[in-house]
Order: structure tokens, then sequence, then C-alpha cells
């Protein structure tokens, strides 16, 4: 595919998504009371979002010394189908893809990067606390193995599961929609594990092909708790496979008229098959691996239209802790020893669409 011929799909693929939204200017991941506004067949599919970004990696500023120039378009869709029970329950998929434009640096030299489909059942309202109003509610996740990293991985499939918190705060003139403020908060913890034919990455233990997934991915803009947060086989890794993985997301929303600031920070800790030692193994060798990594997302969005809205913002995926592994990085822009080549802080630009 051509990067002509995959810009203008992405393109059809978001006004399509456009042409048909009937909701409003809140969040994908919100439930909302069934309108009277002539959705008819498409009400089931109710907050199913789409998305085309750009992004523009750190590394791209750089002129001179060593430097890696990163510019991308993403594809973004979550497809949300309500099932209509009391529990809130909707079935809820994401498809991902990004187009590099600058020189891939993968061992292959591929610029299209199609990420894992998800999907999963999700119940947004197990349970209301009447007095705080605070909402409980769960997800069951599977992850197949799409992406050209994960197909190295040796992935059959991966799971997950967790429950998530979410409470909503009006304040101001709340009789007046245009002057009200409205702040969304949710929590969500989930639990990974990764199936695979083997413990080691591509042939075995001394593969050396390399990593094939690319240096930074996309953001998914400010679509909330909901988005394509990072799973382990969406990463680059070392040559031992992740067993399962631990994932924390906190997202905020401030919202007043068509104007909206949102804040997610992803904290996210992956743990890796052991190596079986040998004789070479040191008596203090710790066999197990871990990698930790953090996600944090500013962004700011307008809302055109009811159905049409436009983001802007810095993304930020990176690991845990510095070069040192001393201290935590900040996960909201790499300001961890002048490292900004590696594209862990990406900006972007976005258009976006919802039903």
């Amino acid at each position: 595919m051509t990067r002509a011929r995959f810009a203008a799909f992405a393109l059809l693929f978001t006004l399509w998504a456009q042409h048909y939204a009937r909701a409003d200017s809140a969040g994908p991941d919100v439930i909302r009371t069934p309108k009277n506004d002539n959705l008819g067949r498409w009400q089931k599919f109710e907050g199913s979002y789409a998305e085309l970004s750009t992004y523009v990696g750190s590394g791209t500023f750089y002129a001179s010394g060593y430097h890696n120039s990163y510019v991308s378009l993403a594809v973004y869709a979550k497809p949300t189908y309500d099932l209509g029970t009391k529990y809130k329950l909707a079935l809820r998929a994401r498809l991902y893809f990004e187009q590099e434009f600058t020189k891939p640096d993968n061992p292959a030299g591929r610029p299209y990067y199609p990420y894992d489909p998800w999907l999963w059942l999700a119940a947004d309202d197990l349970h209301t606390f009447e007095r705080s109003k605070i909402r409980v509610g769960g997800i069951f996740r599977t992850i197949l193995p799409l992406s050209f990293e994960s197909r190295y991985q040796n992935m059959i499939v991966a799971v997950g599961v967790g429950p998530t918190f979410a409470r909503d705060f009006e304040f101001g003139a709340v009789n007046d929609e245009a002057r009200k403020w409205t702040l969304k908060t949710s929590y969500a913890f989930t639990a990974y594990k990764y199936l695979q034919t083997s413990h080691f990455r591509g042939s075995g233990p001394g593969d050396s092909t390399g990593c094939l997934a690319p240096a930074s991915q996309g953001a998914g803009g400010i679509s909330g708790g909901g988005g394509p947060s990072a799973a382990a086989g969406d990463r680059c890794g070392g040559p031992a496979n992740t067993n399962f993985s631990l994932t924390n997301t906190f997202y905020a929303q401030l919202a007043r008229g068509k104007l909206s600031l949102t804040m997610t920070l992803l904290i996210q800790n992956n743990f890796e098959y052991a190596f079986p030692a040998d004789a070479m193994t040191a008596s203090g060798a710790v066999p197990t691996g871990r990698t930790d990594l953090t996600w944090g997302i500013i962004g700011v969005g307008y809302q055109y239209r009811p159905h049409i809205g436009f983001s802007a913002g810095v993304s930020s995926i990176q690991p845990a802790l510095d070069a040192r592994y001393q201290s935590p990085r900040f996960p909201f822009y790499d300001l961890s020893g002048g490292a900004n080549f590696n594209n862990y802080t990406q900006a972007f630009l976005g258009i976006n669409g919802t039903l």
C-alpha cells in the first residue's frame, strides 16, 4: 500500500465515521442516554469512535549529531456495541494502524505498522455507590497477534481482566450547557496473561533479527481510558517474551462548552519469562526480567460540531526509570538526559468523529 493510498483510506474512514456521528461531545467511553436524534439502527453503536492523527517525534527537531526523525499518520477506531443490559454491558474493539513517513529504523525497513486488535467485554456500571456516586465496572479483554512484533514474540493470544472505577462531577452554571464545567475521572487496573509457543522471541535466545515494532507509537489522541493503551505486544523488548503484565490507568477530563483538557497516565509493569540457569550463570543473577514503562498524555480538544472534534497535545511513552534505573522519569515529557532523539515524546494533531 503506497503512502498516498494509505492517507486517502485513512481520511475516507474518518469522514465515514463523522458522517454517521450522532452523539454529544462526551468521551468515547461514556455510556450516553439514548436521544431522539434519528439514530435508528445505529443506536446500538452509539459511542463508537474514530480518529485520524499525525505524530511528530521529538527527535525530528534535532539538526546536528545523532537524531532520529519520526513523522507518522495513524488511524484509530474503537467500535462499540451496546448489549442493553442493566450493567451497561458493551462489546468493544481496538483497531489501530500507523504509517511512518520518515525513514524506518527497524531491520526490515517497514514503514507500515498494524497493531494488535483488541476485543473486549466491558461492564460500565456493575454498581454505583449512592453517596459517593462512584461507578464500579470491569473488563475482559483479548489481544490477537496481528502486529509484526507479536508474531516475532510467537504470541498466540493474550487475555486481560480487571476492575474500573469512574466518577463524574458538574459545577458552575450546571443548568447552562455552554457555561457548565464537567470533570470526568476514572481509574482502571488490568492484569494480562500472554500465551506464546515459545518463551523466547524469534527462533530462540540467539535470534538477532531485532525489533520489528516502531520506535514510538501514536497516542490515540485524547480518546480517554478506553484508548489504544500500551500492551507488551505493541513494544520492542529483550530476548525473553512477556509472561504477564499489570497496568494501571488514570484518566481525567475537564470540559467547558466546546473545549476540554485531558490528562492520561498509564503505568505498566511487564514480567518476562526466566532464562534457564547454566554453568555461566552468576550465583546472584536474577533469572526473571522486568520492564516498566509510563505513558503520559496531555491534550486539548475542541468540539467543532456535535459529532466532529479536533485534538492536539503531547504524548510520552517511555521507560519508567531513567538510564541509571535510579529515579522515575517525568511521565508527560522526556526530560531525562537530553535523549529526546529516542522519540519517547511525540506531539500530535487529530480529527475525530463519534456515533
